[in-house]
């Protein structure tokens, strides 16, 4: 399962929604060893107690998020999170930044290694508005390079038509008592009401059938990995 936008896709092609190959793109650009990605098997409280805790951010892989509309003015936001536009340019790398606002957004972040690509990234964002912060990913020639890296890996090995991807990655953390979704496409991180760490992935996956999955129920292309500790032979 892939995700797309709407141009630039040669130069950021999709990445698969594999725990493995987002794992690889974490680690490439600076993530402490001790986070991975996990497989979410479903949204049943018996499966969500499957993934290893704690849940740092849950990523959600569902159909479209091509169309683009919002303003500058739009994008008032009050959460506090690292948050970045997915610029025209950055065509297929909606999976990279879900990654990333995961990354920036949890716990491990303080553990981002002080050398790497991504702690140079989010140094250089600091202060800036998240259009800027786009603008500055597509001009980042280090972490497209691992992008494109990781794309070619999974079970396809990056061998898809890059212009007929639709589908889209957005993730959703916890910050200040409440669960956020942060999609690139949008002006600003969207609250979507109480939460804790410790219910992080239960209260993303009651999110994730409210908005997502009762609105599309015929489509079967929706896909979820968790952010957490990463297995102890990682």
């Amino acid at each position: 399962v892939y995700a797309g936008e709407t141009s630039g896709r040669q130069n950021w092609p999709a990445i698969e929604s594999n725990p493995e190959v987002l794992t690889n793109f974490i680690q490439a650009i600076g993530a402490p060893p001790t986070v991975a990605f996990h497989d979410v098997f479903g949204l049943d409280e018996e499966l969500l107690a499957m993934i290893p805790q704690p849940v740092h951010a849950i990523i959600l892989l569902h159909p479209g998020g091509n169309d683009v509309v919002r303003t500058r003015e739009e994008s008032k936001d009050e959460s506090g999170l690292f948050f970045l536009w997915q610029t025209p340019a950055l065509g297929n790398a909606c999976g990279s930044i879900a990654a990333i606002h995961s990354l920036a957004n949890c716990e491990a972040a303080k553990d981002i290694k002080p050398d790497s690509a991504l702690a140079a990234f989010l140094a250089a964002s600091r202060g800036k508005h998240p259009e800027e912060r786009g603008a500055s990913l597509q001009d980042d020639e280090g972490i497209r390079a691992l992008h494109s890296m990781v794309a070619m890996q999974g079970q396809t090995d990056g061998n898809i038509d890059q212009e007929s991807v639709n589908n889209h990655f957005v993730c959703f953390v916890h910050a200040n008592g409440r669960v956020w979704e942060l999609d690139g496409l949008k002006a600003s991180p969207i609250d979507h009401g109480p939460a804790s760490p410790a219910t992080l992935a239960t209260d993303a996956a009651a999110v994730v059938k409210r908005e997502f999955i009762e609105k599309r129920p015929d489509s079967l292309n929706f896909s979820l990995l968790a952010l957490g500790p990463a297995a102890a032979d990682d």
